[in-house]
């Protein structure tokens, strides 16, 4: 099972396997961790 978001603004890019209710709780959590996902993500990549 795959999920791919875009984090901002946060989209889904594509999925595979997940049912509409699990990639609504997953969007859900990722709109509350934006933040944190999107400093992770730059912290890592060095940007």
């Amino acid at each position: 099972m795959t999920a791919k978001f875009w984090l901002d603004p946060v989209a889904l890019q594509n999925a595979g396997g997940f049912s509409r209710v699990e990639l609504n709780g997953i969007a859900r959590l990722v709109n509350e961790n934006q933040e944190y996902l999107l400093k992770a993500w730059n912290e890592f990549f060095n940007i």
